[in-house]
């Protein structure tokens, strides 16, 4: 199964690459929702490649799911979550951040994923209870346990309200860390977390197919993915906070917290640096 996944993947990401820099047929599905040729492409050949091997699992692909491929997968034990193109936006105006994703679930339970960056050629994948690899290498969460030393992943979600709340709790977050950033491509972003390039990554508006494989490479990197009151991320869970495991209590407690106005201020060290500079 996850040699089909990986193969799959590459034949979608192929597509992708062909196609990147290119024009595209951009249709609105809703606020700042968009879906190109490409994408439709791309989950073709995905979901070709899957039903020439199981063409008794159930099939959840992001651009037919309003097509009623809930109520085809229900009873079904085994279902793929396949997000063909994870970054349109990104993709659309040529922005070098997006992935190909694809899980597979059994009875609820993710026990593979792959996640591909077609542009770099970087292939995620991971099987339950086997440990995450890129390429064939195996993967690890950073080390990192102080959050003031951390970088910290987040990406914005459509809902005005929901990104007036991914606003908050940024300025929550902000002061506690290092830096952070955006990637556009929740799946990336949590691989990103699994190969320890960032210590954790916060999303407030997933559907399955888009978090499905990355959650699983971060558990087998060894790190933690729940949503934000701790309790085990699930595939229904629209919010998700992945890290390293060392920090995550930490990064809980402040995402928790109501956020209350702060004045700037600064630290003697950053005072004296101020003198010296005008001297």
């Amino acid at each position: 199964m996850l040699k089909i996944a990986i193969e799959a993947a590459r034949r979608a990401g192929q597509i992708l690459s062909d196609n990147f820099g290119k024009p595209h047929e951009i249709r609105f599905k809703g606020p700042r929702d968009i879906v190109t040729e490409a994408d439709l492409l791309a989950q073709n050949a995905i979901l070709e490649a899957i039903r020439a091997h199981y063409p008794d699992h159930g099939i959840l692909a992001e651009e037919s799911a309003k097509l009623g491929s809930q109520a085809a997968v229900e009873g079904r034990p085994y279902t793929w979550l396949v997000d063909p193109l994870d970054g349109t936006t990104n993709y659309c105006r040529h922005y070098p951040s997006f992935s190909v994703s694809i899980a597979l679930s059994h009875r609820g339970e993710v026990i593979l994923g792959v996640v591909y960056n077609p542009l770099r050629d970087q292939m995620f994948t991971a099987q339950r209870g086997q440990g995450a690899r890129l390429n064939g290498q195996r993967l690890h969460v950073s080390p990192v346990r102080v959050l003031a030393h951390t970088l910290v992943g987040f990406d914005w979600a459509r809902r005005p309200e929901d990104r007036l709340e991914v606003a908050r709790l940024v300025a929550g977050i902000a002061p506690e860390i290092g830096t952070m950033r955006t990637s556009g491509s929740a799946a990336l972003g949590l691989c990103y977390v699994a190969a320890g390039w960032i210590d954790a990554y916060l999303h407030l508006s997933l559907k399955p197919w888009d978090a499905a494989a990355g959650s699983l490479i971060v558990q087998e990197a060894g790190g933690r993915v729940t949503d934000l009151a701790g309790h085990p991320w699930r595939l229904d869970s629209p919010r998700c906070l992945a890290s390293n495991g060392l920090i995550h209590d930490e990064m809980l407690s402040i995402v928790s917290q109501p956020i209350k106005p702060m004045e700037p201020r600064a630290s003697a060290d950053s005072a004296r640096s101020a003198d010296d500079v005008q001297r």
